[in-house]
């Protein structure tokens, strides 16, 4: 299993860009992909087609400890490899 971190303290680095068009290659080679968004702003989470509503904990809440970490789960977003747009 390879692991890869885009990070950075700064903001507008392009880190969501990165990781969206990178994560979206790679499930289109075929592998298994999991994309985690740390990012309290969720774009990422967003542009992968999950919808939070107002309020609603992300990972931030569930790393602060302030909820469980259950709560700060969404369901999976497959793509199929094929055709990257398509939701399994």
């Amino acid at each position: 299993m390879l692991t890869v971190a885009i990070t950075s303290l700064s903001g507008g680095q392009g880190k969501t860009t990165v990781s969206l068009f990178f994560g979206r290659k790679i499930a289109s080679l075929g592998y298994y992909t999991l994309m985690v968004d740390a990012d309290p702003q969720h774009n990422l989470t967003t542009y992968l087609g999950v919808e939070l509503q107002p309020n609603q904990p992300t990972l931030l809440e569930c790393l602060k400890k302030s909820v469980a970490l259950e709560e700060g789960i969404y369901p999976k977003v497959i793509f199929n490899p094929g055709k990257p747009d398509t939701r399994l």
